[in-house]
């Protein structure tokens, strides 16, 4: 951790996130037409990409240097404890390519799923707090307001119960045998390697997330240290920071170019942008490392 990797953020912080703007309004306005699918599917395909750009933004809005230099209430803490939201961009990555494997079949199913989830809660809490005036009120509200996005989505309430859940990451690339899996399973899969696992780690408060490539428990317990350590903890900070920084940004990235390889979206540039930001970027090594495996035979012009 006592380098770190030679990017210059202003290369691509804010035209990456601008791109993946131009990237969700190009599915709402155009790819729902190349989708066989319902229209459901773009609108959600667009809520994640914007869902993943919130998160990105956020990541650079709280670690920029006029805050962490200039703000007396900021604690490297902060940065810590939103570092896992990278897992965050990464599960909106997963749900966005696994819908553009099938997207008639996965898109589909990808709403029913959150349906039956909202379903199966109201279904529990009128189990629960039948009776009682003010439950029973605020249940039939939630239930009235289900069954409008139900009938809005053209499905039934049957279709909605008799649903399958939709699956996490974890579980489908640990579908069929380990030595054959899908070139879809095998990128995914490098996302829940080494560095990227201890994101999961320290969102679930697991020791393992403490003592990962982030030493994230010496922030929290800097006070037990000794003094010349916690100096060091405090020095790692920028190093700690870029890793991650880099990571959120490569997965937006990835996001974006996944969709781009499958509508192909014509003007605006889209290309020549995606090309351009890989460049910026790849002085991180887990951006060489994704471009080099993935993207540059995809990418090259043929």
């Amino acid at each position: 951790m006592d380098e770190k990797p030679r990017i210059d953020a202003k290369d691509f912080q804010e035209p990456l996130w601008k791109l993946a703007e131009a990237m969700a309004e190009l599915v709402i306005r155009e790819g729902h037409k190349q989708l066989p699918a319902p229209s459901c599917v773009a609108e959600n395909i667009q809520t994640m990409i914007r869902h993943a750009i919130a998160t990105y933004n956020l990541l650079f809005y709280l670690n920029a240097d006029e805050r962490r230099e200039n703000d007396c209430y900021w604690n490297n803490t902060y940065g810590v404890v939103t570092a896992p939201l990278v897992r965050t961009l990464i599960d909106c990555l997963y749900n966005i390519t696994m819908i553009l494997e099938k997207p008639g079949e996965n898109g589909v199913a990808y709403q029913k799923s959150g349906l039956k989830k909202r379903l199966l809660d109201i279904d529990a809490d009128i189990e629960r707090y039948a009776g009682k005036p003010e439950w029973d009120d605020y249940n039939a509200r939630q239930m009235q307001s289900l069954d409008f996005l139900i009938q809005g989505s053209g499905f039934t309430e049957a279709e909605i119960r008799s649903a399958d859940f939709w699956q996490p990451m974890g579980i489908y690339i640990l579908q069929g045998k380990k030595e054959n899996p899908t070139p879809h399973q095998s990128f995914l899969k490098r996302f829940t390697y080494l560095q990227w696992k201890q994101y999961s780690g320290l969102s679930h408060a697991s020791f393992d997330g403490y003592i990962g490539e982030l030493p994230a428990g010496s922030y929290f317990v800097l006070d037990r240290l000794p003094h010349d350590e916690r100096t060091k903890v405090d020095q790692m900070y920028l190093a700690v920071l870029t890793r991650h920084l880099g990571r959120a940004a490569l997965v937006l990235l990835c996001i974006v170019t996944e969709l781009q390889l499958y509508f192909r979206f014509k003007g605006h540039q889209i290309d020549e942008r995606i090309q351009k930001m890989w460049e910026a970027m790849m002085g991180i090594f887990e951006v060489k490392e994704i471009y080099d495996e993935r993207y540059e035979a995809l990418l090259t012009p043929r």
